[in-house]
């Protein structure tokens, strides 16, 4: 009998695998393509947000698991030679009214305390980043930004796991998940089948599917978005040296220009709404819009170094809060939905909040005697 099993082998799967792997029992992890973060976590920005762009109002659970995860980023990347771009961010302003805007959310972070943030005049970021469009009023500096090897991070986190005693299958698609007497069957489409007591449902923008397997009536409901890329390739390295994002709204971040460890650079994403989570290909109104947006944010952008444009699905659904809960018919059987941005930079977090608050108010849970942190 497995004690907890997880589906779905992403960041944060694989984020939960590794916390799992360092207390007694037999974890097992399941993902169905042929090698992990193969869809919704390594088809994104690669960007751990600062606290300051992860707000309350935003949903209370991505800002405290955000905050938290941010904070934890650090330190895996460190111990575990996980790449990072690590030049802060600098949120930029083209209207005396975004400045104002600025100013409040400095002193906001500042109540939450957060007092790391610089206010800089046109002057100063211009001199900080002199390829920034000059028609640009001023910015907010955020040193804690930083893009990270988000695919590196995700199989170093799982081979922790594994040097840990866990048990991670790829090419291994959950065909069913039904009760089974004091825990769970998962059946594969292989036709063999796991016991588990617990379950952990961590398949992204497959969860409303594994739910739907075993629950009456699914408790959230997903919504698949569309966000673009273009990458500038690493002769572009240096054209921009800190993390860009636009002028901050109420519904997305918009679109970024975003460094990266490898010396090339981001620019997005978009966000559109689809009909489908199969597939994900980039557009020419895509293309067009990432265009659009930079020309407001830098001046004589290199697009002629473009080496590649791609596109991702994020696992969205209607509550603007991340979804973590146990399901209200079968106890060990925990939902994780809606982990879209800033689901990366909250991965370690959430898979503590998993552990900490829903399982071990379940039933105990021990730490190994050794367990081994980083090692991998």
């Amino acid at each position: 009998m497995i004690d907890f099993l997880i589906i779905g082998g992403g960041v944060v799967g694989s984020a939960l695998v590794r916390e799992l792997s360092h207390y007694q029992g037999r974890t097992v992890l399941l993902e169905k393509g042929r090698m992990l973060s193969g869809v919704q976590s390594t088809h994104n920005s690669a960007l751990v947000h600062p606290p300051a762009m992860m707000p309350p109002s935003k949903g209370k659970l991505k800002a405290e698991l955000g905050r938290h995860g941010s904070r934890i980023h650090l330190t895996l990347a460190d111990r575990f030679d996980v790449p990072v771009f690590q030049n802060g961010a600098i949120v930029t302003a083209r209207t005396d009214d975004e400045i104002e805007a600025l100013t409040a959310l400095k002193q906001q972070s500042e109540k939450e305390s957060i007092h790391t943030l610089t206010m800089l005049s046109r002057e100063a970021m211009l001199e900080r980043e002199p390829n920034l469009n000059p028609e640009l009023k001023g910015g907010l500096y955020m040193p804690e930004a930083m893009s990270a090897d988000t695919a590196l991070l995700t199989e170093r986190l799982a081979a922790n796991a594994r040097r840990n005693g866990a048990e991670i299958h790829t090419g291994t698609e959950v065909a069913d998940l039904r009760s089974s007497g004091s825990g769970f069957e998962v059946e594969t489409t292989s036709g063999r089948i796991f016991q588990s007591r617990f379950v952990i449902n961590a398949a992204g923008a497959a969860s409303a599917e594994i739910a739907a397997m075993i629950e009456d009536h699914v408790p959230f409901q997903t919504v698949p978005r569309r966000g673009e890329y273009m990458v500038l390739s690493r002769q572009a390295s240096g054209y921009i040296n800190h993390i860009i994002y636009p002028p901050p709204t109420s519904k997305t971040k918009g679109v970024l220009i975003i460094p990266q460890p490898d010396g090339t650079i981001r620019l997005g994403p978009t966000d559109t709404k689809q009909d489908s989570f199969q597939h994900a290909l980039p557009t020419k109104e895509g293309m067009e819009q990432i265009r659009s947006e930079i020309d407001q944010l830098a001046a004589g952008v290199p697009y002629e170094l473009t080496e590649r444009l791609y596109a991702g699905i994020r696992s969205s659904i209607t509550d603007p809060d991340f979804y973590i809960r146990p399901s209200e018919t079968h106890q060990r059987l925990i939902h994780l939905a809606g982990l879209d941005s800033p689901g990366v930079t909250a991965s370690p977090a959430v898979a503590s909040y998993v552990l900490h608050e829903i399982i071990r108010r379940i039933e105990p849970v021990h730490r190994k005697m050794n367990p081994d942190l980083f090692g991998y």
